[in-house]
């Protein structure tokens, strides 16, 4: 859990730093059911959602789940999986889980009243798979990786913080 809140907090900060209007499910360690966490959502008028997460069973790499429906929930999840792999991540893919009933498994992704993904960034059970977070640079770093992957789907240009900083 505190690995998925660096990581969060650093994708915040970036879209906050190009302007973007961010609501989190949390900020802090603090415990929030999914319900509680799509009622914030819900609630706040999100034009995108992005739950992020660390995968665990002996996996390798990156996946991003979407909404089975597709549409700006795949462009999404496409959009933060490629940024993603740019760090050097492998891909897992983008994908969907389907309960029994055909309805999709995910709270996150079925509730949610916008386009929404759920980023599995790394395994925490895989040594080489840690490598790319096992820093608290290489988790700011992830967590920029997906904000521009968001970025881009709200038609955000990227700002580089180097050219930022020249220009002043």
């Amino acid at each position: 859990k505190d690995l998925n809140l660096t990581i969060a907090l650093a994708c915040r900060d970036e879209l906050k730093r190009h302007g973007v209007r961010v609501v989190m499910g949390r900020d802090k360690d603090v415990d929030r059911t999914s319900g509680e966490v799509i009622s914030i959502c819900n609630s706040c008028g999100a034009e995108l959602a992005v739950d992020i997460h660390n995968n665990a069973g002996k996996g390798d790499g990156a996946e991003v789940y979407y909404y089975s429906g597709g549409g700006e929930s795949l462009e999404l999840a496409n959009a933060v999986l490629a940024e993603i792999v740019k760090l050097g991540q492998n891909s897992r893919g983008v994908k969907t889980k389907l309960s029994d009933n055909g309805t999709d498994y995910y709270y996150f992704v079925r509730d949610t009243n916008c386009p929404a993904v759920i980023v599995e960034c790394a395994f925490v059970d895989n040594r080489e798979d840690m490598k790319i977070i096992d820093t608290k640079a290489e988790q700011q770093a992830m967590g920029k990786a997906i904000a521009k992957g968001i970025l881009k789907m709200l038609g955000v240009a990227y700002k580089d913080e180097s050219t930022e900083k020249a220009s002043v």
